[in-house]
């Protein structure tokens, strides 16, 4: 009985080793076959993974030509930057540059005029009624009152300011003027040469529209018009433009003028103010001779 135990327990210990030997080949094979399908792995990808960095590579480098590195970039956008600064800085000195002709008559006017005037931007402006009614800086706190006049300062003629509208409404900074392109703002004008009588009633397009008083009253293009002084609110003698078309109604009751004015209602951004409380002194340019009433 003895020997058969010790026998059996012989054969166990065999099979145990026999298992392990075999486990330890099997691991042995495991490890080259994992080798050996790693080599084919890298065999077969590695090309692959080349060609892959190649192109990607190429692609930056194209990328990079097309639109720059990150620090290419970045420069680009800086310059952009400053250059869009420096067109706006242009287009400002361009406006001043535009506006040079004006700030030179508007110096003389104040300079040389016998008249105070008071300076003002306009403000608020809506384009589309600019030529009719429109808004400026100053009110009641700069001493602006109703039907003070509107002014602006022009050259190409023997006068230093020409007749723009006057004062509606006044507000606290800013007050509102109405031009004489206004319907409802007719002003009564006097022919200088021949001392006939009539009324600016419209504006069309980019011309003064008007009528004389007497249909048989002379006038003829290259007229000088100016305020007449009739009505209350314009007083005598500001200049208001030349006529440059006479014609008669068709059924000819009624002569009608054109009047080109020194002022362009398109484009007003200052004037000048001639306040009710000081008397208006006619005025003209050295060379050009004073006008009386």
């Amino acid at each position: 009985m003895a020997y058969r135990k010790k026998s059996k327990s012989n054969k166990s210990f065999i099979i145990t080793v026999m298992l392990l030997v075999l486990l330890i080949g099997i691991s042995s094979q495991t490890d080259g076959i994992t080798d050996a399908g790693s080599n084919l792995a890298n065999t077969i990808f590695k090309p692959v993974e080349q060609f892959t960095y190649s192109v990607s590579s190429e692609i930056q480098e194209q990328v990079e030509r097309t639109v720059g590195s990150r620090e290419t970039r970045a420069e680009v956008e800086r310059l952009t930057a400053e250059n869009r600064s420096l067109v706006m800085e242009n287009a400002r000195l361009m406006s001043v540059i535009n506006k040079e002709e004006f700030l030179k008559n508007e110096a003389r006017a104040i300079e040389n005029s016998s008249n105070s005037f008071m300076k003002a931007s306009v403000v608020n402006t809506d384009m589309n009624s600019m030529t009719t009614t429109f808004t400026i800086d100053k009110g009641s706190r700069d001493g602006i009152k109703e039907n003070d006049i509107i002014l602006q300062a022009i050259g190409d003629t023997q006068f230093y300011t020409g007749l723009v509208g006057k004062v509606t409404d006044v507000y606290d900074n800013t007050a509102r003027v109405q031009t004489i392109n206004n319907q409802a703002n007719d002003v009564s004008f006097i022919n200088t040469r021949s001392g006939d009588y009539g009324v600016i009633d419209k504006f069309t397009s980019t011309t003064i529209q008007g009528y004389m008083l007497d249909v048989e009253s002379d006038a003829k293009n290259s007229d000088i018009i100016m305020t007449s002084g009739l009505g209350g609110v314009y007083p005598f003698g500001i200049y208001i433009g030349t006529i440059s078309n006479v014609a008669m109604s068709q059924d000819t009751l009624r002569k009608n003028i054109t009047v080109d004015s020194p002022v362009d209602f398109t484009h007003l951004y200052r004037v000048l103010v001639l306040q009710t409380d000081n008397e208006y002194i006619i005025e003209n340019d050295e060379e050009g001779e004073e006008i009386n009433e």
